[in-house]
């Protein structure tokens, strides 16, 4: 009873000193990086650990990238640093598949990932971001949720997030809502597999250009004006915060 007291402790709290315990003591959940599932305030969350291949500040850095994201027009949960001792901080994202029922509890919201839609493997690179817009062009018939695709892949591109694989993108589904692109998850500097995205740009894994970017917002049905502006913007932001990617 004493050690499930303790570990209640910890996931109601959110004091570094109970999360870097928690961290020290505790195995991997699953996924490429150890976390925990807990409540906050009432709500679904999700804290992260770094992996024993990530520096002490991957969590500082990902918590950067979700504000940075959202400046750039990309629906993204709520996310939180917390404070650590012993590295650059815990991130932590809201979980947007929880509806909060306040003292019921949660439900879950349908969720679907593009790779199980497309049935592909996400540790195959073998998915283009064209498919990508005909299948949320399909589901969502929103260009709204067209354009969101688009600057989540010019965003994956500029901060060289190559982990886009298809588990990486998802949908939602709603009883009177029906079909939508899920906000942006999992946004990180990844290096890839051999330096390449897990899903192609204008048919290229690495050495993507500005105008491999427009050329698929316009086949996705944006204007060639309208992408182009949103990709340099997009660019100059990225590139003001410090995340421009070498190509």
């Amino acid at each position: 009873m004493a050690r499930s007291s303790a570990c209640r402790r910890i996931l109601e709290t959110e004091y570094s000193d109970d999360l870097d315990q928690l961290f020290a003591l505790g195995g991997s959940s699953g996924g490429a990086r150890p976390k925990i599932l807990t409540t906050i305030d009432g709500e679904d969350w999700i804290i992260k650990f770094p992996s024993s291949y990530d520096s002490k500040d991957v969590g500082k850095q990902e918590y950067e990238l979700s504000l940075l994201v959202r400046e750039c027009g990309i629906a993204f949960p709520e996310s939180r640093l917390f404070e650590s001792k012993t590295c650059g901080g815990y991130f932590g994202v809201k979980r947007f598949d929880r509806v909060c029922k306040g003292e019921e509890g949660s439900n879950k919201v349908f969720m679907v990932s593009a790779g199980a839609l497309l049935e592909t493997s996400h540790r195959i690179p073998d998915l283009e971001y064209e498919t990508l817009f005909r299948l949320t062009a399909a589901l969502t018939e929103s260009m709204q949720d067209i354009e969101q695709l688009y600057r989540l892949m010019c965003f994956n591109v500029l901060v060289g997030n190559r982990d886009d694989h298809s588990k990486n993108f998802s949908y939602l589904h709603g009883d009177q809502t029906g079909w939508a692109l899920s906000p942006a998850y999992d946004i990180t500097v990844n290096p890839g597999v051999y330096g390449e995205h897990a899903t192609t740009v204008n048919g290229k894994g690495k050495s993507i250009l500005l105008e491999d970017l427009v050329e698929v917002g316009a086949s996705a049905g944006l204007s060639r004006t309208k992408a182009r502006r949103i990709a340099e913007g997009m660019r100059a932001r990225v590139e003001a915060a410090g995340y421009l990617a070498s190509a």
